[in-house]
């Protein structure tokens, strides 16, 4: 019995001391330091990307349909103002320009003609009248069908690149199809990039913003923004915004991609915290960590509006919390102990 009694007694002992191993392991604090919240008043950068596009575009078509008999550009390459781009076979064309001036011939003579008889008292009035407007109309026939004949061909409006060819050889094209898309070369470029609605709500047309390339890494282009979408895309849900880039002596060419920072002119006051107190974040959103007066800490959600250097601008801190955690909070846990140092 006595043996039996002290072996319980050793039992109660062991799992006594492992009951305060657990407890001293859960009350164990951590150590962190703390910075403080900053209120500013500053404009937070947009960050984007785009392609490089020329300032203007033009989509380049035959004024009449037909069969395409002749194209003497290619994709990517550079023509000047005046160049035949492409044609088209001329013998349908050719045709209706010739049965439309024989038609017109042959209104002549009968409107000369029912002149002549109405100046006899031959004709009335209303055959001469008739024989007019015959006449007329198929003087306008026959402009139309030369005006065909002379945009059987496409010309080069300016100095520029074929962007895109949308026809070849041998293809029968609608009027008014287009054949090529054009790209004026000029002095200034324009960026197409797609904002998502925080993004496109904080910007104006005439904000300023520095443009860079993969091809000119270390070259900052000054652009303005141009144009603000009003709709958003159905596909990626982003607005599209047109930046317009000043070409400087850079080779730039159509399909760059761009790395954009728009500076928008209005101002706004945010909440800065450093980057380091950010856990668990993403592009819009994170959390950080608050000291209590019970020295535990308490996660709280934040929205992210930007990071400016090595701050972060946030929004969603409650006005009285003055300091985050900045050194330790990826190791801490809602409710946690902490001793602050210093």
């Amino acid at each position: 019995m006595k043996i039996s009694n002290l072996l319980l007694i050793i039992i109660l002992i062991l799992a006594s001391c492992k009951n305060k191993g657990t407890t001293i392991v859960e009350t164990e604090t951590a150590r962190v330091r703390l910075a403080p919240v900053i209120k500013r008043k500053m404009s937070i950068p947009v960050h984007s990307s785009g392609i490089l596009a020329p300032a203007d575009e033009i989509k380049l078509s035959f004024m009449t349909g037909g069969l395409i008999s002749e194209i003497r550009v290619n994709e990517g390459q550079h023509v000047k103002k005046g160049d035949m781009l492409a044609s088209l076979d001329l013998v349908a064309i050719n045709s209706s320009v010739d049965q439309a001036r024989k038609g017109y011939e042959k209104a002549l003579r009968d409107f000369t003609r029912a002149e002549n008889l109405y100046r006899d008292s031959v004709a009335t009035l209303e055959m001469k009248q008739n024989a007019g407007t015959a006449l007329d109309v198929s003087e306008s026939t026959l402009e139309m069908a030369e005006y065909n004949l002379s945009h059987s061909k496409i010309i080069a409006p300016a100095d520029g690149i074929i962007l895109k060819q949308i026809a070849r050889v041998n293809e029968m094209i609608a009027q008014g199809y287009p054949v090529f898309l054009f790209g004026t070369s000029g002095k200034y470029w324009k960026i197409r990039t797609g904002l998502s609605d925080r993004d496109v709500v904080r910007i104006s047309t005439g904000d300023s913003a520095i443009v860079t390339f993969d091809a000119y890494p270390s070259v900052h282009f000054t652009a303005v923004v141009g144009e603000i979408g009003a709709m958003a895309d159905p596909y990626t849900g982003t607005y599209e915004t047109e930046l317009l880039l000043k070409a400087d002596n850079s080779k730039l060419a159509a399909g760059f991609i761009a790395s954009v920072e728009i500076f928008p002119s209005a101002t706004g006051f945010y909440t800065m915290v450093p980057v380091g107190s950010l856990i668990e974040a993403d592009e819009h959103h994170g959390y950080v960590f608050v000291v209590t007066d019970s020295m535990t800490v308490r996660k709280m959600s934040v929205d992210i509006v930007g990071i400016p250097g090595e701050s972060a601008a946030v929004t969603g801190l409650q006005d009285d919390i003055k300091k985050v955690v900045s050194e330790g909070a990826a190791y801490l846990r809602d409710g946690k102990k902490v001793v602050v140092m210093p």
